[in-house]
C-alpha cells in the first residue's frame, strides 16, 4: 500500500470513527445547553445502555429476541430510565449552579456504576450478536469493517436527524430558546421542566445508541465502555460545550487526529494515543477558550 493510500485510509476510518464520536457528543452537549448539567455520569448511561440492549439481543452464541423487537425494548427502559433520572435527581438542579449538578452527577456515576456489576454479574466484557453485516469491504482502494461502515451511516443519520430537531423543529427551538434565556423563554410559555425531561431522554438514548455503536464495531460490551467520558469530554471541549456542530467537527478531528498519531508519531512518542486527546484539547483551549465552535458568555459590567 502506497503512502497516499494509507493516509487515505486512516482518513476514512478515523471519520467513521469520529462519527459515533460526534454523536455520542450530542447528548452531553444536550443536557448541558437545556438543563444546565455537566453530566459526568454520561459514560455509565452508555454502559447502562449497552447492557440493557445485550440482555434481549443476546451473544453470537446465544441470541435472544429479533432485533427489532430487542431494540424497542430498549428504547422504552432507556426512556423510562432518563425520566426517572430526571424526575428523581435533576429536576431540583434547574436554575441551580452547575457545580452543584456536576456533584449530583459524580453520585450517579458511582450508584449507576455499582448498579451495572451487580445485575450483570460484575459487568465483564460480553459479545454483542451481530445486528449489522460484518466482514469487509472496499471502497476503491480503502479496505472497511462492513460494522464500522454501517456504525458511520447510522451515526451520520442520527447526528443529522438532531441537527434538524434542533434547528428546524418548534420543540428543538423551544429547547434552544430555554438554553439562550430560562426567564424570557418561560413568560412565552415554554416549559423548563417538559424540556428537562426531553434533554434527559436525548441523552439517555444518545448514550446507549453510542454504547451500542462501539460495541457492535468490536469492542463488546463491558465496564469499559465507561471510558467513552473520558472521549466525550474531548469531544465537547474541543467543539464547544454549547455546540452541537461543535461536536460534529470536535469528533471529526479527535477521531482522524488520533489515527494519524498513533501511525506516524508512536514509534518516536510510544503511547501517544492514549495522551493525544489531552494534548488536542490544551491546544485548542489555549488558542479558542470556550472551543472552536463555543460560545463566549457575556459579560455585563
Amino acid at each position: 500500500m502506497d503512502a497516499a493510500t494509507n493516509l487515505l485510509q486512516l482518513v476514512v476510518s478515523g471519520i467513521m470513527v469520529g462519527s459515533v464520536y460526534s454523536l455520542i457528543g450530542m447528548g452531553f452537549v444536550i443536557t448541558f445547553r437545556t438543563a444546565n448539567v455537566f453530566n459526568i455520569a454520561y459514560g455509565q448511561f452508555a454502559v447502562l445502555g449497552a447492557f440493557i440492549a445485550w440482555t434481549f439481543i443476546g451473544s453470537p452464541s446465544e441470541p435472544r429476541l429479533v432485533w427489532p423487537l430487542a431494540i424497542f425494548i430498549t428504547i422504552v427502559l432507556v426512556i423510562v430510565f432518563g425520566l426517572l433520572v430526571e424526575w428523581l435527581l435533576f429536576r431540583r438542579m434547574i436554575g441551580k449552579p452547575v457545580f452543584t449538578s456536576f456533584m449530583l452527577g459524580l453520585g450517579l456515576l458511582v450508584l449507576l456504576r455499582g448498579m451495572v456489576m451487580l445485575i450483570w454479574d460484575g459487568a465483564g466484557l460480553r459479545a454483542l450478536a451481530p445486528t449489522i453485516p460484518t466482514g469487509s469491504m472496499m471502497i476503491g482502494n480503502i479496505a472497511v469493517r462492513k460494522e464500522l461502515f454501517w456504525s458511520f451511516g447510522l451515526a451520520m443519520f442520527g447526528t443529522l436527524a438532531f441537527l434538524f430537531f434542533f434547528k428546524k423543529t418548534k420543540l428543538g427551538l423551544a429547547m434552544r430558546a430555554i438554553y439562550d434565556n430560562q426567564i424570557a423563554a418561560r413568560c412565552l410559555g415554554v416549559s423548563a421542566r417538559l424540556n428537562s425531561q426531553i434533554a434527559w431522554v436525548l441523552c439517555a438514548l444518545i448514550a446507549t445508541a453510542g454504547g451500542v455503536l462501539i460495541a457492535i464495531g468490536g469492542t463488546g460490551v463491558s465496564l469499559g465502555l465507561e471510558g467513552l467520558v473520558m472521549v466525550v469530554l474531548a469531544v465537547v471541549l474541543i467543539g464547544g460545550l454549547d455546540s452541537l456542530l461543535g461536536c460534529v467537527i470536535g469528533g471529526l478531528i479527535l477521531a482522524v487526529g488520533n489515527n494519524l498519531a498513533i501511525y506516524y508519531l508512536d514509534r518516536y512518542i510510544p503511547g501517544i494515543g492514549g495522551i493525544f486527546s489531552m494534548i488536542l484539547i490544551l491546544l485548542i483551549l489555549l488558542i479558542r477558550p470556550h472551543g472552536l465552535l463555543g460560545t463566549k458568555p457575556i459579560e455585563r459590567v
